[in-house]
């Protein structure tokens, strides 16, 4: 663990402990002097220990630091645990503050995916100890889920004494993406690949986890290409190069489907204006993923769609015989997903097929869960605008503007009744 990470994750459970320090009776943190006297005899003994090493990469003062740091983290374990048995009560903040403590996190729990923190919470995700290790690092499978809709795969990173670059890095706030170790990424479903398999409608992307040493690969597989569903059970190899290591990282498992209900609806309801026809085909819901099916279709040409709907978009390019030129294409088209409280659902990836007069645009989109069952969906479709040249228009929160088409708006009840699989 790099030293920052120690400083960090004590920050953080310190933090938890005073609010937690708040809300309990004084008596019940009290600790014994005989305790306190052991702990700090324990942070002399470290930091004196620390006099008689070689001189380590990090200054003097950032070694003593770090270590006391993890001493008081581990510490700080042991005095929850000390106080949970001399006290019946624990609050759902210490609960969440103890799986924060270094290998007792969840990478589904800490995600930020509805779904997955639901699969963590309810025990529906498979646990894992799968890994693999070459030239001194170790990639680990801790966690997986498949819901018959999304396969979720929870892939972390130990570096060991190295220190070298992140699992996932972040994007920043202008668009750049910073580098990261993956060179390479696959899955093997019955040893055939993800990405060879599906071309252009493959659906596998991978995202954050808990820190920058952990990731997410989910895969769905997209019926707009025509592929069947993935089996009940089957063979699943998760394939990975990484830069500066020369063998490929693979690690094989047997994945199934978990005994999870599910809730099919297929309104094939549409709504239209002269120029656009919006169509929900199908949604199929679980308590991990939102699984919607749409329809667009154009009503006109291309060449008589409104400036509302359409724009001249500007290529620039230095070879070839056509240098700067324009062409009209239709703007960005999306939808979101409201229950009938008006909140929305997270979108988590999606594919679909062009659209022209006579070709109907099939989408297919995964969403987080709703938080509760819904008495009603709402579908609101709208246009991502963009300017000239491609680029999104971003709101004031640097989220690519939405401009909604109020005619295309669908309503649907959901029959509290309906027969679940």
């Amino acid at each position: 663990m790099k030293p920052s990470e120690f400083g960090t994750q004590d920050q953080e459970l310190e933090q938890k402990l005073q609010w937690e320090k708040q809300n309990l009776e004084v008596d019940t943190l009290t600790i014994p002097d005989s305790v306190r006297q052991r702990l700090d005899a324990f942070y002399e003994r470290i930091e004196s220990d620390t006099e008689t090493l070689a001189p380590p990469p990090y200054p003097h003062r950032m070694v003593k630091r770090i270590l006391r740091g993890s001493a008081i983290t581990a510490a700080s374990a042991a005095v929850i645990g000390f106080m949970i048995i001399g006290s019946a009560f624990v609050s759902p903040t210490m609960a969440e503050s103890l799986k924060q403590v270094p290998l007792i996190d969840s990478v589904f729990k800490l995600a930020g995916d509805l779904g997955l923190q639901t699969a963590d919470q309810k025990g529906l995700a498979t646990s894992t100890n799968l890994s693999v290790t070459h030239d001194g690092i170790t990639l680990k499978v801790s966690q997986i889920i498949f819901d018959g809709t999304r396969l979720v795969i929870a892939l972390g990173k130990q570096d060991g004494d190295q220190e070298v670059l992140p699992l996932f890095s972040k994007v920043t706030s202008d668009g750049h993406k910073l580098e990261d170790i993956i060179e390479q990424l696959d899955l093997f479903i019955n040893g055939k690949s993800v990405i060879n398999e599906n071309g252009a409608f493959r659906l596998l992307t991978w995202g954050p986890g808990k820190d920058s040493n952990s990731m997410l690969i989910s895969y769905m597989r997209d019926p707009v290409s025509g592929s069947p569903a993935l089996p009940n059970q089957f063979e699943l190899k998760v394939y990975s190069k990484l830069k500066g290591v020369a063998e490929p990282f693979t690690i094989q498992t047997t994945v199934h489907k978990t005994k999870i209900a599910s809730k099919v609806l297929q309104p094939q309801m549409s709504k239209s204006t002269p120029y656009l026809k919006f169509t929900a085909d199908q949604v199929e819901m679980t308590p991990v993923t939102t699984k919607v099916i749409t329809t667009f279709t154009m009503l006109v040409d291309l060449k008589e769609m409104p400036d509302d709907y359409a724009m001249e978009r500007k290529y620039i390019s230095t070879e070839g015989p056509h240098k700067n030129y324009t062409k009209k294409e239709l703007n960005v088209l999306g939808y979101a997903v409201f229950d009938d409280q008006g909140r929305e659902l997270k979108m988590l990836s999606g594919s679909g097929s062009s659209l022209s007069k006579n070709h109907p645009g099939k989408t297919v989109m995964l969403f987080t869960p709703f938080v509760e069952p819904p008495k009603k969906i709402i579908f609101k479709p709208f246009f991502n605008p963009t300017k000239p040249d491609g680029r999104a228009i971003l709101d004031a929160n640097g989220n690519w503007t939405r401009r909604y088409i109020s005619e295309l708006e669908i309503t649907m009840d959901v029959p509290q009744n309906t027969n679940q699989k």
